[in-house]
């Protein structure tokens, strides 16, 4: 019996109809229906939890438990014969794993079950992970040791860590771990991605709401550079430029990453003169006019203009992508070297260029207020 269909006998048991069912357990009609019809490809682990305790059974039960379906007759109708206990429960539990979130049972590192939500996440095949050490290969380097710590204790905390794709792009992840049988660990892990850039977002907005001065902005540039290195993001440098036609000027913040020196540089030009003399910055301000994201090559036009900043030759990134926002870009540079999926980047720097747009503008007109008090209070002490 599928879990669509044990769904809807438990349901119809309670004399329940779907949207009873979906006001009890918090899981939308919408996605009860798709269970009962098998149209569901992917569902939570809590999800299935709240369905059923809303029904009155176990997960077990939902699963399809041996003792309860023990009576269930086998699909060859020609033999008549009962399923046993041990084959129906390992089918039913591949039916349902399949649906939950990123799901391994490993023996001491060494993978044994894997459900397509995780090998889909890490971009793998389910047998291409199959018997493979999944600490060895889906660790981050510099998680490797943490999940293994994890994993000697038996601990069933949830942990964060970062993971790594067969691409090579690290990603971080939550993951929950509990002991089965002697050696034997279930595992299961979420992509956090979306969550980690919401945190870093109120972050940087901390930061932006208790700061004065535009001096201040490149603590909000460090924070955004901690906090894509945190995600596993390896980055030569963030920058933000914040371009002032008005009062031709372009300002600029740089912080490199622990991994690159954790140094940081700010500088204040005239926009027409710098225009005129590096091209990299004509580039920049030209999408910056047609709000377009510009991914370019480190030349050696953009290697010149380095070279007259404290940065010197200490920053050489092979590729460098900027997003613009009203005031300016919000920018990194990148290795060739580095595992980065460019399209995730892009989209992580879109969402952070909104709260440091909100922030740069409000600096901007607290520091054009105080310029307009001290010029009244000039004339008033002519």
């Amino acid at each position: 019996m599928s879990l669509g269909k044990t769904l809807k006998a438990l349901r119809q048991k309670k004399a329940l109809n779907q949207k009873a069912l979906s006001s009890l357990s918090g899981v939308s009609q919408a996605t009860i229906s798709r269970i009962e019809t098998g149209r569901v490809r992917q569902l939570r682990s809590s999800a299935l939890k709240n369905l059923a305790d809303a029904l009155g059974v176990s997960v077990d039960f939902m699963m399809g438990d041996p003792q309860v379906f023990a009576d269930i007759p086998s699909s060859d109708s020609s033999s008549g014969a009962i399923l046993g206990s041990s084959e129906f429960r390992e089918e039913r539990f591949r039916q349902i794993a399949d649906l939950l979130d990123g799901l391994a049972l490993h023996e001491d590192g060494r993978v044994l079950y894997v459900n397509e939500a995780l090998a889909g996440m890490l971009g793998y095949k389910k047998e291409e992970l199959l018997g493979k050490d999944g600490i060895e290969l889906c660790a981050a380097p510099q998680s490797r040791a943490l999940i293994q710590r994890m994993v000697n204790s038996n601990t069933e905390e949830n942990y964060d860590a970062l993971l790594v794709r067969k691409d090579g792009s690290i990603f971080p992840a939550e993951i929950r771990g509990r002991r089965v049988r002697e050696g034997v660990r279930l595992t299961i892990a979420s992509d956090t991605t979306t969550q980690r850039i919401r945190q870093a977002i109120m972050r940087i907005q901390r930061v932006g709401l208790e700061a004065e001065f535009t001096s201040e902005l490149p603590k909000v540039v460090r924070i955004l550079s901690d906090e894509l290195e945190d995600m596993g993001q390896s980055l030569e440098a963030v920058s933000l430029h914040i371009i002032d036609e008005t009062k031709d000027l372009i300002t600029s913040h740089y912080a490199l990453p622990e991994l690159k020196g954790y140094r940081s540089f700010s500088e204040v030009a005239p926009l027409q003169k710098s225009l005129d003399q590096h091209m990299p910055l004509r580039g920049l301000v030209s999408h910056w006019h047609r709000k377009k994201v510009w991914e370019r090559e480190g030349d050696e036009h953009f290697a010149h203009m380095m070279s007259n900043t404290p940065l010197g030759a200490s920053y050489r990134p092979d590729l460098i992508v900027d997003v613009p926002f009203e005031m300016g870009c919000l920018g990194v540079g990148l290795s060739n070297q580095s595992k980065v999926r460019r399209s995730v980047l892009i989209d992580m720097l879109q969402e952070f260029s909104h709260p440091i747009s909100l922030i740069v503008n409000n600096l901007t007109q607290l520091q054009s207020l105080r310029d307009r008090l001290e010029k009244r209070e000039d004339y008033a002490n002519a």
